[in-house]
């Protein structure tokens, strides 16, 4: 492996490190205002407001936890997301570039992928009929405005899933013939 080849890997492992973190820290933060919102703790003027439901909170506590919670949940699964690429750079091996652990991890971000478009298409329509009902909604449509995004990521890492195994099936008829 060249040294620039090894440069660039490290920048997207230190970079997909930086992206977990900030989702967790992002989900942490939605879980600890719905909290506080929810069991009204302190004012909400004094919360760290990412997501600010708090005139819908008013009107509809119901409608509050269910938005909360699809964004909670959208964060999550995108954290989690980038968790399991981090992973990928565990295993990852430029000379026998197919395993089996790496195969299983690209199946697996693929699938979580296709849950983060699922739902993020889920809580976009809501989010929709919601407005179209007057509710003050305006604010939560950075969550899951990415959703097609999300569906096409899947597919297309889903077919890199299946070139991998493809490729681990190859590489280890390979080993069998030397």
């Amino acid at each position: 492996m060249s040294p620039k080849t090894k440069l660039v890997l490290n920048f997207l492992h230190v970079i997909t490190w930086i992206i977990f973190i900030a989702l967790c820290y992002q989900a942490g933060a939605l879980m600890f205002n719905y909290a506080f919102m929810q069991f009204r703790v302190f004012p909400v003027e004094n919360l760290y407001l990412i997501l600010d439901l708090s005139e819908l909170f008013v009107q509809n506590e119901f409608l509050f936890g269910l938005l909360f919670s699809l964004a909670i949940g959208l964060t999550a699964l995108k954290a989690y997301s980038f968790y399991l690429i981090t992973k990928i750079f565990e295993y990852l091996n430029l000379h026998k570039p197919f395993s089996e652990e790496i195969s299983n991890l690209i199946s697996k971000i693929s699938l979580y992928i296709f849950a983060i478009g699922i739902l993020g298409a889920i809580a976009n329509g809501i989010n929709k009929e919601l407005a179209k009902q007057g509710y003050p909604v305006e604010n939560t449509w950075e969550y899951w405005n990415d959703y097609a995004a999300f569906l096409m990521m899947a597919a297309v890492i889903f077919v890199i899933a299946q070139v991998f195994k493809k490729g681990l099936e190859i590489q280890s008829e390979n080993d069998l013939t030397v």
